[in-house]
C-alpha cells in the first residue's frame, strides 16, 4: 500500500511536471509567433507546404513532398487550415513544441533545474522557431528522443522510452539524413549496453526499425508511378552539376562536351535548374559526360571547402549555442562527449569536402545535441553548478536578443516586399530559381494577398514532378519552350546571368533570339514578357529594311 501511494504521488507529479513544461514551451512558441513575423530559413520548406497543398509551384495537392518522406506528406495533409495557417505550418510549428516540451520535461526530471531547463529551450529553440527549416526540426526531433532515451535508463519512465522511439521515427521521416547523422553523433553518449539490456527497449527499439522500414518501403513506391519517370532518370544525373560543381570541371574539358554536342552556355543552364528542354536535360547524356569525367579531386578545393565547414564554429549565428557547449564540456569533462565532438567536427568537414560547407541548418541540431549532452549527468553542487547556470543562462540571453533583432530587421523590409507585390499575375510566370523572394513573399503563419493565387513555373528541382506547373502546362501542349516557338509572349523572373544564359540558349538551340516586349517591376524584381523571333524571320525583317 506504501509502495502504490508512493507510485501515485510519483505519476502526479511526473503528469504536472509534464503540463508545465508543455504549458511553457506553447507559451514559448505562441508569444514568438505573436511578436514575430516567422520566415523560412530556405525556400525548400515553402516549396514542400506547395506541393502538400496544392499552390505556387504546384497545380495540385500532393502528399510526395520529395524532400521528407511521404508519410509526413500524407500527416502534414490531414491538418485543417486554422486563421490562414496552412498544415505544412502547422505541423512545423508543432513539431517545435513538442521537442519543447521534452527537452525542458526531461531535464527536469534529471534534476538540471527548472531554470536551467527553460535557459536550455530559449537557447536551443528561439532561432529553428523564428527561421523554421524542416532539416533543423529533423535533427531537433531526434535530439529530443535521444534525452527520452537517456531518462528511460536513468529512471526507467517507460513512457519516455515510446516517446522517444516516436520522436525519432518523426525524425526519420522528416529528414532520414539528418535522423542518421545526430544518431552517429550521439552514438558515443548513448548507454546503449543498458538499452540492450532491458526487454521493454528491445520490443521498442524493434518496433522503431520495423516503422522505420516499412515507411522507407512506402516512400519508395509512392516515386515509382510511371508519371515520375523523367523526375526520377534526371534527379540523379544532375546533382553533380547542381549540387557538387561538377559544371566547372566539365567546363574546362571542351572535348568532352564537343563530343556529346553541348556549349559550356549549355552546362550552365544544367547548373541553373533548366531542365524544360530534354535535348539539354537528357540523364543520358549528362551521366555518360559525368563518367568520363571521372572522380575530380581538387586538394585545393578540398581544403577550401573544408575551412569553410569549420568556419561555422565561430559564425555569429551559432555562436552562443556552439561556447555554452563547449564551456559545458570543459565543465563535465567526458571521454564520451569529446568523443561526439570528434563525430561532429569530422562530419562537418567531411560535409564540406562533398561539397556542402557550411550549410547551418545540418549543423544547428548537431550543437543542441552537445549543449545538452554533458546536463544527462544530472545535478552537480557547488560553484560548478553556479558556472553551468550562469553559462546557459548568458548563451541563452545573447542567442536570444541576436536571433530577435534580426527578426526585425527582417520584417519591415518583408511587408514592404509584400507590398509592391500586389497585382503579380495569377497566370503562369517562369521563375528561375531562387529569382522570386520566397522566404519574404511567403511567411510561415500565413499567405499574402494576391501570391496564394499565383501560378509559379518553377524552374528548379521539382519542375519535372507531375505536381509542377510544368508538368500540367506541357500535358496541355503550353510548355514554355512550345509558347516561345509559337510565337506567343512569355513572363520570364531571372536574375542576369540566368536571363543572358536563356538569351545564348534561344541563339543555339532554337535559332534565334528573345525579345524583351516590357518589363514590369515588383520591387527589385523585374518581371520580363519575352517574345521569341525566329532566325528566318528576323532574316527576313533585315531584308525588308534594306
Amino acid at each position: 500500500m506504501v509502495n502504490s501511494g508512493l507510485m501515485d504521488r510519483l505519476l502526479l507529479s511526473n503528469f504536472r511536471l509534464q503540463l508545465a513544461s508543455f504549458a511553457v514551451s506553447a507559451t514559448f512558441v505562441v508569444l514568438l509567433c505573436f511578436l514575430f513575423e516567422l520566415r523560412w530559413e530556405t525556400n525548400d520548406d515553402i516549396a514542400m507546404s506547395m506541393v502538400a497543398h496544392g499552390y505556387g509551384i504546384a497545380s495540385i495537392g500532393s502528399p510526395n513532398i520529395v524532400f521528407s518522406n511521404v508519410v509526413w506528406g500524407y500527416l502534414v495533409r490531414l491538418l485543417p487550415e486554422i486563421n490562414g495557417i496552412l498544415g505544412y505550418s502547422l505541423a512545423t510549428l508543432g513539431t517545435l513544441i513538442v521537442v519543447s516540451t521534452v527537452i525542458v520535461y526531461g531535464l527536469c526530471r534529471l534534476g538540471v533545474g527548472y531554470v536551467v531547463s527553460f535557459s536550455v529551450l530559449v537557447l536551443i529553440l528561439t532561432r529553428p522557431v523564428l527561421v523554421p527549416q524542416f532539416t533543423i526540426n529533423a535533427g531537433l526531433l531526434m535530439v529530443a528522443a535521444i534525452l527520452c532515451w537517456i531518462l528511460f535508463v536513468q529512471k526507467n519512465d517507460k513512457q519516455a522510452l515510446v516517446m522517444g522511439c516516436i520522436l525519432a521515427f518523426c525524425s526519420f521521416l522528416v529528414r532520414s539524413d539528418e535522423f542518421y547523422l545526430v544518431l552517429i553523433i550521439a552514438s558515443p553518449v548513448l548507454p546503449w549496453r543498458a538499452l540492450w539490456l532491458h526487454h521493454s527497449s528491445k520490443i521498442a527499439f524493434f518496433a522503431l526499425i520495423l516503422a522505420i522500414a516499412g515507411s522507407a518501403i512506402i516512400n519508395h513506391q509512392a516515386y515509382q508511378g510511371p508519371e515520375w519517370k523523367d523526375y526520377n532518370e534526371l534527379n540523379p544525373a544532375r546533382k553533380p552539376i547542381t549540387d557538387f560543381g561538377f559544371d566547372r570541371h566539365l567546363k574546362q574539358h571542351p572535348e568532352i562536351l564537343q563530343e556529346y554536342g553541348y556549349s559550356p552556355n549549355d552546362i550552365g543552364l544544367i547548373r541553373s535548374w533548366f531542365f524544360i528542354d530534354p535535348a539539354i536535360a537528357n540523364p543520358i547524356i549528362l551521366k555518360e559526360m559525368i563518367d568520363k569525367l571521372g572522380f575530380m579531386p581538387n586538394e585545393k578545393k578540398a581544403l577550401a571547402n573544408a575551412w569553410i565547414a569549420l568556419s561555422v564554429l565561430y559564425n555569429f549565428k551559432l555562436l552562443p549555442l556552439i561556447l555554452a557547449a563547449f564551456l559545458l564540456a570543459l565543465l563535465r569533462p567526458s571521454w564520451k562527449i569529446a568523443a561526439s565532438w570528434g563525430l561532429c567536427i569530422a562530419a562537418i568537414v567531411g560535409i564540406g569536402i562533398l561539397g556542402r560547407p557550411g550549410v547551418l541548418r545540418i549543423q544547428i541540431p548537431l550543437f543542441s545535441f552537445l549543449l545538452i549532452a554533458p546536463l544527462f549527468e544530472g545535478k552537480i553542487t557547488g560553484w560548478r553548478r553556479l558556472i553551468q547556470s550562469g553559462i546557459i543562462f548568458v548563451a541563452a540571453a545573447v542567442n536570444f536578443d541576436t536571433v530577435c533583432a534580426e527578426s526585425k530587421w527582417h520584417q519591415p523590409r518583408a511587408e514592404k516586399m509584400r507590398f509592391q507585390f500586389a497585382g503579380f499575375p495569377n497566370s503562369p510566370i517562369v521563375v528561375w530559381g531562387a529569382a522570386l523572394p520566397y522566404e519574404a513573399l511567403f511567411p510561415v503563419i500565413r499567405t499574402s494577398g494576391s501570391m496564394a493565387y499565383s501560378q509559379i513555373y518553377g524552374l528548379g528541382c521539382f519542375t519535372l514532378a507531375p505536381f509542377s506547373i510544368h508538368s500540367t502546362e506541357k500535358q496541355a501542349g503550353r510548355s514554355a519552350i512550345d509558347l516561345l516557338l509559337r510565337g506567343n509572349d512569355l513572363l520570364v523572373i531571372a536574375n542576369e546571368i540566368a536571363f543572358n544564359q536563356f538569351n545564348i540558349y534561344a541563339k543555339e538551340r532554337l535559332h534565334g533570339k528573345l525579345n524583351v516586349v516590357s518589363v514590369q517591376r515588383y520591387g527589385k524584381t523585374p518581371v520580363r514578357r519575352v517574345r521569341f523571333e525566329k532566325e528566318n524571320d528576323i532574316q527576313h525583317k533585315e531584308a525588308l529594311i534594306k
